[in-house]
């Protein structure tokens, strides 16, 4: 049998139909799930941080379930390890796009991966939610397509440098993710720069490594005062430990990405340790909202303790619950970025969130906190 051949324009139009990303509606049968994807590292130096976040995520999912969904419909997480590498968070997104149909992505944990995905995102035309990062490469993008509930990396360091340089600080050294763009680094030393101080030295971390006998060196040597990280919890440990085993007696400062288990897993070395938060306390219960969040963790997963990772997740997704109950049981995507644009205000026990057409970066909050002798973080 002779196939026919296809020529010029319609071979062109042909690979277009290949290589262009599905229609973006999911089916809309009664009892047919909406889907939300998520990609994150659930294997190496970010999986606790990473299965915190779901955890948040789905406690907010279960109990809108428990209630009817959106018009009947369940809200369904379908998640996918990227193993905190750059590019297999990429990978996951056309997954989940393209063959999962997911209609918002959300939570992602990478912000490399994130920031190398944000080409595709806009080309398909698909809002993503909340990443756990306040990654400034993906804020400066600028892409339409992305919703914020959480303060960047660039309210966190000014936050910080501004309260060590009316200490006294002279001396601060710098270590961060190398596996991003220069936007982070450059919202370190923006904010130092504010107060007429220059890095005293400026280390590159490779977040799933195992030796960081090199950039310890460095910092001993420089002998800063303070070492300020943008960094998953795995490097800080590293670093930490090996610093105070050198007999560095200065203080650390770290970004909301560290995660909550960072002070578990330094043990006594954490004490001291300053920690930048962009979300309020998650042991409240005075309101209202902290009482729907304690609820919800408790029936999601009773023995799980909840943390600012897990809260992180679980506003999250009740921003997104409530794109999704505005644009109705038949949503698309197109659908769910006009009605995120056009949320009010949302007060979740005093923590605010602002959307709109021309505010993607819906909050601002940030606050320190300093880890005790008895391992609890006071503000």
């Amino acid at each position: 049998m002779t196939l026919p051949i296809i020529h010029g324009a319609l071979l062109a139009a042909a690979l277009h139909l290949l290589a262009a990303p599905p229609a973006a509606a999911q089916g809309t049968a009664a009892d047919s799930p909406i889907l939300v994807g998520q990609s994150a590292g659930f294997s190496g130096g970010q999986a606790e941080y990473a299965k915190d976040v779901k955890t948040g995520i789905n406690a907010a999912l279960n109990s809108a379930n428990a209630a009817g969904g959106i018009g009947s419909r369940p809200v369904r997480l379908v998640t996918a390890d990227d193993g905190g590498k750059r590019d297999a968070v990429l990978v996951n997104t056309r997954k989940l796009v393209e063959a999962d149909k997911v209609v918002a992505l959300i939570g992602y944990t990478s912000g490399a991966g994130t920031e190398g995905s944000l080409a595709y995102i806009q080309q398909a035309a698909v809002p993503i939610l909340s990443p756990a990062t306040g990654n400034m490469g993906i804020r400066e993008s600028n892409n339409p397509f992305i919703f914020h509930t959480r303060a960047g990396y660039d309210d966190e360091m000014r936050k910080i440098i501004g309260h060590v340089a009316l200490l006294g600080y002279q001396r601060v050294g710098l270590a961060y993710l190398d596996d991003v763009g220069p936007a982070n680094l450059k919202a370190m030393t923006g904010a130092l720069a504010q107060y007429k101080l220059t890095p005293a030295v400026v280390v590159g971390l490779n977040r799933n490594a195992e030796d960081f006998t090199p950039q310890v060196n460095a910092l001993i040597a420089a002998n800063p005062q303070l070492v300020v990280f943008i960094s998953n919890a795995k490097p800080i440990v590293k670093v930490v430990q090996g610093m105070r085993a050198r007999g560095y007696g200065g203080q650390f400062a770290t970004s909301s990405f560290a995660g909550s288990r960072l002070v578990a897993d330094l043990k006594e070395q954490a004490v001291g340790l300053i920690m930048i938060q962009v979300l309020p306390q998650p042991r409240k219960e005075h309101l209202r909202f902290h009482r729907e969040f304690h609820a919800d963790m408790k029936a999601l997963a009773p023995d799980v303790k909840p943390n600012y990772t897990i809260l992180e997740g679980y506003i999250s997704a009740r921003v997104l619950l409530e794109g999704l109950r505005r644009s109705g049981p038949g949503v698309t995507r197109a659908q769910l970025v006009s009605a995120l644009e056009s949320l009010p205000e949302l007060d979740y026990g005093g923590y605010r969130i602002r959307l709109s057409k021309a505010e993607r970066n819906g909050s601002r909050y940030v606050d320190l906190g300093v880890v005790t002798e008895q391992g609890r973080l006071v503000f």
